[in-house]
């Protein structure tokens, strides 16, 4: 099998997957049935119905993955970020069972299943770290469920973004300053609101100085209000109800 080694870079430090391609010295040993490829706004890493023969690890970027009904209706059931795990989907069928589109320019690295099945037998780490990305993916299924149910929209939105800022902080990235890549509509769906409604729960905790909105950059100024709002705080849910459904205050917003 052919091989080629180059040295590990940052990115590749933090990835879930990282000791099939990286041996002790950390110098990188891929085979063919590995690869490294760039993608565009709105290009599909794969489609609902696909075969399934290879997961991939999200290196830069971010991406959506969605269903869709049988009347047609896209349904979006998660956002994706540097270090996740994508194509998890596949196993149980042989086929994928959503579609993941990726909302700007990303790359990711691609690991074949054959090449994969081999590195569970031989490797209890990379077998763990697999089950521990499935793990992950059932357990924000999970959340997602939760937040459908059992909050309402204040409660949902601030849940969203401590999740996000969750999510950045251990990939080792900024949890309080980070960019929405998905727009308003794509997060709306995800939540299972109107888009006005989006907008008003951003108005709002700017207008509490709770977070700052400049365009898709997001700042979490006060990190406890969206905990409380989580937890139940009446006052701020009280607020949310009180504003006006057809009216955004913020140009930045507006904007966005």
């Amino acid at each position: 099998m052919s091989q080629y080694v180059a040295q590990q870079s940052s990115l590749c430090q933090h990835c879930a997957m990282s000791g099939m391609c990286f041996d002790k010295s950390n110098t990188k040993i891929v085979s063919k049935s590995r690869s490294h490829k760039i993608f565009h706004k709105t290009d599909a890493l794969f489609r609902a119905g696909e075969k399934f023969d290879a997961i991939y690890i999200l290196r830069s970027g971010s991406v959506k993955a969605s269903l869709v009904s049988g009347m047609g209706q896209e349904q979006i059931t998660g956002f994706y970020f540097p270090g996740d795990l994508l194509g998890l989907d596949g196993f149980e069928t042989g086929e994928h069972s959503q579609t993941l589109k990726f909302l700007e320019t990303s790359s990711v690295c691609r690991i074949a299943y054959s090449e994969l099945d081999a590195a569970m037998a031989n490797s209890s780490s990379i077998r763990f770290k697999l089950l521990q990305g499935m793990s992950e993916a059932l357990n924000l299924d999970d959340k997602f469920i939760l937040n459908s149910h059992c909050m309402n929209a204040s409660q949902k939105f601030a849940s969203f973004l401590l999740n996000l800022s969750e999510k950045f902080e251990n990939r080792g990235l900024s949890s309080h300053i980070f960019d929405l890549s998905m727009s308003r509509v794509d997060i709306a769906n995800y939540l299972g609101m109107a888009v006005e409604t989006v907008s008003r729960q951003l108005t709002q905790l700017q207008k509490e100085q709770t977070i700052d909105v400049n365009k898709r950059r997001i700042s979490i100024l006060d990190i406890q209000r969206l905990h409380d709002c989580v937890n139940g705080d009446k006052l701020l849910s009280n607020q949310f109800i009180a504003m006006p459904k057809t009216r955004m205050s913020h140009h930045a917003i507006a904007s966005y």
